[in-house]
């Protein structure tokens, strides 16, 4: 069930809909746009010459009201490279480190979405789907061009402590966008992968105390096999005033082509506190995460993930290391300047196995509304000291979002 479909079924659905609807489905329609121009400048301690990308995504969308509980969601995007001093994987400037945001047309998202009631809805098309903390599966938002999926998901409510998640996807629409040229030897650089992927979770929120999810991820990519992979997990989460925590752990083996048989665990800690009371100042939080490997054959493999979001803004650890990777963390997320938000990271990184010393990352972010309405501007810089796993690389970006 390939995009082709899917559109066409989306579209005719649309189309049905909208011609049969009430005044009210047209009046709940909606229009939106989302726009970020961006300036990424990357400095690795290897032969690249620097990085300096400026690029602009745009993308404009459209949300029908409901009918019968049938509604449509549509959004275009387009990313542009404003300058050739960086390598986006498509515009051959290979002598230049990597900036993965390459021009880009494309519908990011088509999907028709049917609720039957509160307790129960079907999604069918392309579509963004974050599960919990995008660990595993993400949109991988930080990037200009969005990870979408062509995918059929449903929601089950059985009760109001039970919910119940099922997706499946055919073709993983990456970071990599439309455009030509494809890369000739670098299949994982590709903008559709074809898969066999079902996505089940059951969660069970007993009380702010004890919030958990059961979950199996069964991932089969055709064209890269090395990625597919089968885990089993159980993730915990609670809160209790300004305390909270997140226990997990997962088991994952291979599955369908997988070229190489392991077995890897993964498991992650976090506590974080909220500073502050009649006037929170923000969060401080620790925490301690294992990618696992199997006696260093092979790594704890997340290539769903929104991978940006985990082990440091570098993003040095995207794919993970043979010999597996720890990560003891400190983070801060505070309010300051009135609507102004700081961010850090402090993060030491290891192998699981064979006692490398990988290195350390520290990081910090500033994020502010401009008097513009939607309009909002980061600033954002992140380094990476290398010990026993890749080179020095400093990364800085200056960006501006506007959302209608």
């Amino acid at each position: 069930m390939k995009l082709r479909t899917l559109s066409a079924l989306s579209l005719a659905c649309i189309s049905a809909t909208t011609s049969y609807a009430a005044d009210n489905f047209l009046s709940q329609t909606k229009f939106s746009l989302d726009t970020r121009l961006r300036y990424e400048m990357v400095d690795q301690d290897n032969k690249l010459d620097n990085a300096e990308a400026f690029t602009l995504r745009i993308r404009p969308a459209l949300q029908t009201g409901s009918w019968h509980g049938l509604s449509g969601f549509v959004q275009g995007e387009g990313t542009l490279e404003l300058n050739d001093h960086f390598n986006s994987t498509r515009n051959a400037e290979t002598g230049y480190s990597s900036v993965p945001d390459p021009e880009n047309l494309q519908l990011n998202q088509l999907y028709l979405k049917y609720v039957y009631s509160p307790k129960a809805d079907l999604t069918v098309g392309r579509q963004v789907i974050n599960l919990d903390n995008q660990r595993f599966v993400g949109s991988v938002a930080w990037r200009q061009n969005d990870q979408t999926f062509d995918a059929v998901s449903l929601n089950i409510k059985p009760t109001q402590q039970l919910g119940l998640y099922y997706a499946y996807i055919d073709q993983v629409n990456t970071i990599f966008g439309s455009e030509e040229p494809k890369p000739k030897y670098v299949v994982a650089q590709d903008g559709e992968q074809d898969s066999e992927i079902h996505l089940i979770q059951a969660k069970f929120n007993y009380n702010p105390l004890l919030n958990a999810t059961a979950y199996g991820y069964f991932m089969d990519f055709e064209d890269l096999p090395a990625w597919s992979n089968q885990t089993y997990g159980l993730r915990l989460t609670g809160k209790n005033k300004n305390l909270r925590y997140v226990a997990e752990y997962a088991k994952q083996s291979e599955y369908a082509d997988q070229p190489t048989s392991y077995d890897a665990d993964y498991y992650t800690f976090e506590l974080g506190y909220n500073v502050g009371a009649a006037k929170p100042l923000g969060e401080i939080a620790i925490g301690y995460e294992v990618l696992g490997s199997d006696d260093g054959k092979i790594g704890f493999q997340t290539p769903l993930a929104t991978k940006h979001k985990f082990n440091g803004w570098t993003d040095v650890f995207l794919n993970t290391p043979a010999n597996g990777l720890t990560d003891l963390y400190l983070s801060s997320n505070l309010n300051i300047l009135k609507q102004g938000k700081l961010g850090t990271e402090y993060h030491h990184y290891r192998s699981d196995e064979k006692n490398m010393d990988y290195g350390q990352e520290f990081a910090v972010s500033f994020t502010h509304p401009l008097p513009l309405k939607g309009l909002s501007a980061l600033g954002k810089f992140s380094s990476y000291q290398a010990e026993d796993y890749g080179v020095n690389t400093d990364k800085f970006w200056l960006q501006l979002d506007y959302k209608y």
